[in-house]
């Protein structure tokens, strides 16, 4: 019985073969595709899953190499480009969040701290602005696929003011810290912008998730000695960040990113998703 040829895919992530042969395998798999419900779409998947997926009984080994889940990155996203419909789905939403984070290059897909984005006074503002309305008007839910506990910064006292200080302070640092193709400000506009409440014992978290803009932040609006745990984690830097109150972490909205579970007290984080003119996100 003559041993089967390896498939386009089998070719593209056997890193180590001659890159020329590779890139014609890769050309080839997205061309041809693969089936939605198949073993092929699958395999990429799991590559990419791999670093939170728990061990079973017996270990389960170490995750595959970064450039095995890099090449795996690249397959699920040039299919993605030839066939929109594969990423649809909530799995494949994720995998190619985690996808894009191992794709770009480090300097763009890491995050970034941006220190003193609104002082002390402003935070605690804003703050008590939010749960003077939670308090009145109950808190809500803006967003269904990933819901949080949140207010929209519109509805506000003073949100009108907040929003222009993001627009002045924060919109310029994105074309520094991601290349120009992140700027400059004065192309990019303000998607939504809310306050988000996180409860030990309550919603305590969000799960991983890319979002539905082309540039992130959040920023940290409880004052320190409010909570523990928490902070937004970044599976492809292992990182997970929680700067102080009034710092802001910034990065690409369809990187993959968690909320991490708060442990006591109550968090507050003001979100801002942004998108710039032109652009599809």
């Amino acid at each position: 019985c003559m041993p089967r040829p390896p498939s386009p895919l089998d070719v593209w992530l056997r890193v180590t073969l001659p890159s020329g042969r590779r890139w014609a395998a890769l050309s080839d798999l997205s061309s041809r595709g693969v089936d939605p419900r198949g073993p092929e779409l699958l395999r990429l998947f799991l590559l990419l899953e791999s670093p939170s997926r728990r061990r079973t009984r017996r270990g389960g080994g170490a995750p595959p190499p970064r450039a095995l889940r890099r090449a795996a990155a690249m397959a699920l996203l040039a299919l993605c480009r030839e066939r929109p419909a594969l990423g649809r789905s909530a799995r494949a939403q994720a995998a190619i969040g985690r996808g894009i984070a191992l794709a770009l290059p480090p300097n763009v897909s890491a995050p970034r701290l941006l220190r003193g984005l609104l002082s002390p006074d402003e935070c605690a503002a804003l703050l008590a602005a939010a749960v003077a309305h939670g308090e009145a008007h109950g808190w809500g839910s803006l967003h269904r696929k990933y819901p949080t506990v949140d207010l929209p910064v519109a509805k506000l006292r003073g949100g009108g003011a907040v929003v222009s200080a993001l627009q002045e302070r924060a919109f310029p640092a994105f074309g520094r810290f991601f290349g120009e193709a992140y700027g400059p400000a004065d192309a990019l506009v303000m998607r939504d912008c809310f306050v988000a409440k996180y409860e030990a014992g309550g919603q305590s978290g969000l799960a991983g998730h890319v979002d539905a803009s082309l540039l992130s932040l959040v920023m940290t609006l409880s004052p320190p000695g409010e909570f523990e745990g928490g902070g937004t984690h970044f599976e492809h830097a292992g990182r997970t960040l929680s700067p102080p109150q009034g710092d802001a972490v910034l990065f690409l909205g369809k990187v993959f990113h968690e909320g991490r579970p708060i442990t006591r007290g109550t968090r507050f984080v003001l979100v801002a998703l942004v998108d710039k003119r032109g652009t599809v996100a």
